[in-house]
């Protein structure tokens, strides 16, 4: 059994859920099929199809004038336009991270020997490495709380998920940033 995704499930209108409802139950294995080809993750499938939800009940109106292959074709282009857009989102996240190298470095008022900049530099690939693979929602919030500065309240709000997911996804991406870097290391 599966669930609906909560986009779905917050709809107002009576009417409008249960037209997104039977629309997603529809169409729930072509939507992951087309996630599924740009992300072996199912953490990140899940999000990628919960973006293109949304991205359908914004546009309710026209979809609902659609139907047969006119009204696939708009899930096709939509999902596949999504799993584009979270993919190019991963990227950027992964370039933000890569890039605090140098500046990080330079970051740090005493002056160091050479063999100290060395391993300081191994310090900080090894964290890049842990924080690259974490799941996605847990790095963007830890990115949001500790490089951001944000409360949960504002990541909560800018990630579309209650304070207490925020909370969740933060302790998880510590507990596995903790996992990763103290009991087993990044696998190289």
């Amino acid at each position: 059994m599966f669930m609906i995704p909560m986009v779905i499930m917050a709809i107002e209108s009576d009417d409008d859920r249960a037209y997104m409802t039977e629309l997603y139950l529809q169409h729930r294995a072509l939507m992951l099929k087309i996630a599924w080809k740009y992300t072996k993750d199912p953490s990140e499938v899940d999000d990628i199809v919960s973006d293109s939800c949304m991205a359908l009940i914004q546009n309710m109106d026209t979809i609902k004038k659609l139907s047969g292959s006119a009204l696939r074709a708009y899930i096709v282009t939509t999902t596949k336009n999504k799993a584009i857009d979270f993919i190019r989102k991963k990227q950027r996240e992964q370039n933000k991270i890569l890039h605090m190298d140098e500046a990080s470095l330079e970051g740090i008022a005493e002056p160091m020997s050479f063999d100290r900049k060395i391993s300081v530099q191994q310090d900080i690939d090894m964290v890049k490495k842990a924080i690259l693979a974490l799941p996605e929602r847990e790095r963007e919030t830890l990115r949001l709380k500790f490089f951001q500065h944000m409360n949960d309240g504002q990541i909560a709000e800018i990630m579309g998920v209650a304070e207490n997911s925020v909370r969740r996804y933060i302790m998880r991406g510590r507990s596995h940033l903790k996992a990763a870097l103290y009991e087993g290391g990044v696998e190289e």
